[in-house]
């Protein structure tokens, strides 16, 4: 869940590598739509035992 001023109007999420218990994913948010559209681009590791977030690079 996002909270901010402004909220991206899409994301995509890659699934990454995993092991030691966690695994890596790769998040691209939208910012905004039509030819040049902006992106920011997170890596979120997620603990697979419990499935919550537990960094982001």
């Amino acid at each position: 869940m996002l909270r901010a001023q402004n909220t991206p109007l899409a994301f995509q999420v890659t699934a990454g590598d995993s092991g030691a218990g966690h695994t890596w994913s790769k998040v691209r948010l939208t910012w905004s739509g039509g030819k040049h559209p902006v992106y920011t681009y997170l890596t979120v590791q997620s603990d697979l035992q419990t499935g919550k977030i537990s960094g982001i690079r």
